[in-house]
This record gives structure tokens, C-alpha cells and sequence, in this order.
């Protein structure tokens, strides 16, 4: 916090998975917390408020080894290497009576070009890229229906918010939706795969997501009413490996208190 108006945190986490390798890597090498890895995260957070505007920006890199999930010999024989980033710049009228925010992001975390490798049909693995999310979840950050990890992706966004008066709270957020890398699957918010990618697939769009959200407050802000409707336009990538164009629609209805 020695640069004003910055906030600069650059952080370091080891994660070591001793589990035997047959254990968990059934969902390919984007499997969360596979079996039998030693991973290092190098990260940078850094976050920017300088009259009405706001900037975020989160980089890490991963590297390490994995074993592959083939066989019961514990051996660490994949290399790791991925990135992922994640980017907010907004604005805010605080002038204006409803103190309207607009705001573009860019999310991407790297995928894998075999990452079904394991399974033996998609041949022997040599990498594993896919960026390991950790813990999950996702949600408010790669938009709210939770269709998307922070794992083989790429996400431009547009969101707008606003204050029609004290007590209340309106969002609208896009999030156009696409894998990083085709050969590599689609993972939901709980990190697990989601879709598992055609071997032959080269489709990257998942959809594109909206949502909408109402928040009432109560008691000085120590309790809130909140509604979300959330609606994902199917892309060609569900198309082509579900057979299917159908959208998906979701919401909740939530009471939430603070203390």
C-alpha cells in the first residue's frame, strides 16, 4: 500500500498432492486436485483506485510436475506449465445520483492440447497446462449460473451497476464464454469438467452468459433481499459436442445477513 492509490500483493502457494495415482485423475489432466502432483503458484495481485476509476488485475503461473494417471508407479513423468489472468477496469459516476458503474473485464486461464490423455484413445501425455483452480468456487466472478471454472477459458465481460436509490442495488453482466484450447474440456464453477471435449473437437464457443440481479437492503444494510436470473445462450461448442442448442436458465431467490 506504499504506491497511493495501489494496492500491490505478490503471493506464493505450494500445493503437494501424495494421493496414489490411480486415485484422482479420472476427468484428464484438468482433474481438480489431481492425484500424485507438486505444483508451485507465483501470483501478483494488484488493484488501482484513483477518483472515478478502479483497476484489478491477478497473474499466476504455474509450474511443477504431475503424474499422468496411467498406471499405479506414482511417477511424476508430466511437466506443468500454466498461466491464467484475470482484468477489471471500471468507472464510476459517483456524481450522478445512482452512482452508475461500468465496467469491461477479460478473464483467461490456459487449457491443454491432450488433456484427455488419460484414457489412453487420446494418446500418451508428455504436458499438463491446464491452470488448476485450486478451491472452488467461481461464482460472482466468472458470472453467476457457475458454468465456468477459472480452467481452459477465455471470458471478455461487460458489467453495469448501479443504486436507484439507498437501499437498492441493480447488476447487469455479459460474459461471452470459450474454451482456450479446444482439445481441452469445459470445466463448471465446482471445477470439474463440465463437457467432455470430442477428441476431434476445434469449437471454442461456449455461449454467452447474462445476468441480472436486484438486491432490496434492510436494517442499515445488516440484511438484504437478493434475485438473479441468469440465461446462457448456447454457442457452437455445445452444439457440436452435446448434439444439442438449447439454452440453460437459472436463478435464486436469497436472504442474507450481516454481523
Amino acid at each position: 500500500k506504499s504506491v497511493p492509490g495501489w494496492l500491490i500483493e505478490p503471493y506464493y502457494i505450494y500445493y503437494r498432492n501424495n494421493l496414489q495415482e490411480s486415485a484422482n485423475g479420472a476427468q484428464g489432466l484438468g482433474t481438480a486436485k489431481h492425484s500424485q502432483q507438486s505444483r508451485h503458484h507465483f501470483g501478483l495481485r494488484s488493484e488501482m483506485r484513483k477518483g472515478n476509476w478502479d483497476f484489478i488485475n491477478e497473474t499466476g503461473y504455474q509450474g511443477g510436475t504431475m503424474a499422468d494417471a496411467i498406471g499405479t508407479d506414482n511417477n511424476r513423468n508430466l511437466t506443468i506449465n500454466a498461466w491464467a489472468t484475470r482484468n477489471w477496469l471500471g468507472y464510476t459516476m459517483y456524481e450522478n445520483k445512482w452512482k452508475p458503474r461500468f465496467a469491461i473485464g477479460l478473464d483467461y486461464a490456459s487449457g491443454d492440447g491432450n488433456a484427455n490423455c488419460n484414457n489412453g484413445a487420446a494418446g500418451r501425455c508428455s504436458t499438463a497446462n491446464t491452470f488448476e483452480n485450486f478451491f472452488p468456487t467461481n461464482h460472482i466472478h466468472m458470472g453467476y449460473m457457475d458454468v465456468q471454472a477459472w480452467k481452459n477459458m477465455i471470458s471478455p465481460q461487460f458489467n453495469f451497476q448501479a443504486r436507484p436509490s439507498a437501499v437498492d442495488h441493480i447488476e447487469f453482466w455479459y460474459s461471452h464464454l470459450r474454451l482456450a484450447n479446444a482439445r481441452d474440456n469445459w470445466y463448471r464453477g465446482s471445477q470439474g469438467a463440465y463437457v467432455f471435449s470430442n477428441q476431434n473437437n476445434t469449437s471454442t464457443h461456449i455461449g454467452d452468459e447474462t445476468d441480472v440481479s436486484w438486491t432490496r437492503m434492510f436494517a442499515d444494510g445488516k440484511v438484504a433481499l437478493q434475485a438473479t436470473y441468469g440465461h446462457l445462450f448456447t454457442g457452437s461448442y455445445i452444439a457440436k459436442n452435446l448434439g444439442t442448442s438449447t439454452d440453460q436458465s437459472w436463478g435464486y431467490v436469497q436472504v442474507w445477513m450481516n454481523f
